[in-house]
């Protein structure tokens, strides 16, 4: 069996030694990009009550597909388990969110901001998996927060119509149609 021994004088082993140890700075680092984990990052600094997100400092506005949820700094969208229908402002669907913080303060986080955003609270219990309850017009948002395997938490949020107007997912209106005028009632 003959074996080729590393050595920086054999141009053609330096040459690929080089090219693998330089192949890493071609990854793309920016925020924009999706990470393998199936994550998107989220870095704004801070979303407004009528859900126009803030840029970063001397940074230009990031990620962040529904404006009418409070989304905290440095949260990371599990892209791979999420699923929006509509528009940022008006949307059903599921966002799984990775927080860097505890199970603990993303309940105390969404407790408090999802008001801000104009839902109001209807249900919320905590524990190992914490539950938060909201209404906003025609549509029901549920927070589901567990702790993550190392740190932080995963934060789950669907947003739905609301129990008994099944017509908000169509658009529909809910009142029943107006009488013809050659219709006996």
């Amino acid at each position: 069996m003959n074996l080729v021994a590393f050595s920086w004088r054999n141009p053609s082993l330096a040459a690929v030694a080089v090219a693998v140890l330089a192949l890493p700075a071609c990854t793309p680092q920016t925020t924009g990009t999706k990470p393998t984990n199936g994550t998107a990052p989220n870095t704004s600094t801070s979303a407004t009550a009528s859900g126009a997100a803030s840029p970063p400092a001397g940074g230009s506005p990031t990620y962040q597909p529904v404006s009418d949820i409070p989304i905290p700094p440095n949260t990371r969208i599990n892209t791979e388990r999420s699923i929006i229908l509509g528009g940022p402002d008006r949307w059903f669907g599921k966002v799984v969110l990775v927080l860097e913080r505890a199970s603990t303060l993303a309940y105390a986080y969404y407790a408090e901001q999802m008001p801000t955003f104009g839902w109001e609270p209807v249900m919320a219990t905590q524990g190992k998996v914490s539950e938060l309850t909201f209404l906003r017009g025609d549509r029901t948002a549920h927070v589901e927060i567990t702790p993550a395997a190392l740190r932080g938490s995963e934060v789950t949020i669907t947003v739905s119509p609301r129990p008994g107007n099944p017509a908000a997912a169509t658009g529909a209106s809910s009142s029943p149609p107006a009488p013809s005028a050659g219709t006996k009632k």
